[in-house]
Formats: structure tokens, C-alpha cells, sequence
């Protein structure tokens, strides 16, 4: 299994954990109820979402405005849509060891080579 999909609940507050256990970089896109995790909108083709370094778990625990992830009381769906391409580190962290490098996901540059996911994965919650 190349990617994994759970909700988890980290500090009382649920949290997404992808694990990313390919050899490549991915680009995903998370959505929860349809609305995308980012900023909360409706997901595009064009719609961006979080690079994953080979063989990374991390969990997205707010959105970009520091709000926390709004997921329903009810319950509803998780969705990962996840996109192929070529992904690097930024070049001034390509020497530090991989476990720091890890710590920088947010400095990776990725380019999708289509706008039409490689994988799409659901969980329920």
C-alpha cells in the first residue's frame, strides 16, 4: 500500500494523518465534506494542496488560517485526492539529514505532471 488515509484524534481534537510510503513525491489534496482543507472552499482541478516527501507520515491538524479542521459533529467523508509529478527539497536543505528534512515539508517544491489524481482515497469518520 503506497498511501494511507486515517482520521486520528491528537489533543481531544481530530486531525488528518496521511502516509505517503512510495519512493516519490505526491502532491494531495484533502477535502472533508466536499469543501477543500486549505482554505475551506470548493476543490478545482487547479486547487493546490500539501507536498509529501517519499516515505513521509504527517498529520494536518488546521487549516491555513489556523482554524481548526471542520469536521462534522454528524460525521461525513474524508477525501485524499492525490497527484503524481516530480517534487525536490529546496536545494539549501537537500544536505541535512532526511529526518530533518522531514521537518520542512512545507519547503518542498512539487510540479504536477496532470490535473487528474493519481489515487483517490476516502475514510469516513
Amino acid at each position: 500500500m503506497n498511501f494511507k488515509l486515517s482520521i486520528t484524534n491528537l489533543e481531544g481534537k481530530k486531525v488528518i494523518n496521511f502516509a505517503n510510503n512510495s519512493n516519490d513525491f505526491v502532491e494531495v489534496v484533502f477535502t472533508i465534506d466536499g469543501k477543500e482543507v486549505k482554505r475551506g472552499k470548493d476543490i478545482t482541478s487547479i486547487t493546490k494542496g500539501y507536498a509529501y516527501p517519499p516515505n513521509l507520515e504527517k498529520t494536518v491538524k488546521k487549516m491555513e488560517d489556523g482554524s481548526l479542521l471542520p469536521f462534522s459533529e454528524n460525521g461525513g467523508e474524508v477525501v485524499a485526492c492525490i497527484f503524481g509529478g516530480s517534487g525536490k527539497y529546496k536545494d539549501e536543505d537537500i544536505e541535512k539529514p532526511a529526518f530533518a528534512r522531514h521537518q520542512l515539508v512545507s519547503k518542498v517544491k512539487f510540479k504536477r505532471s496532470s490535473n487528474e489524481p493519481i489515487e483517490i482515497l476516502k475514510v469516513t469518520y
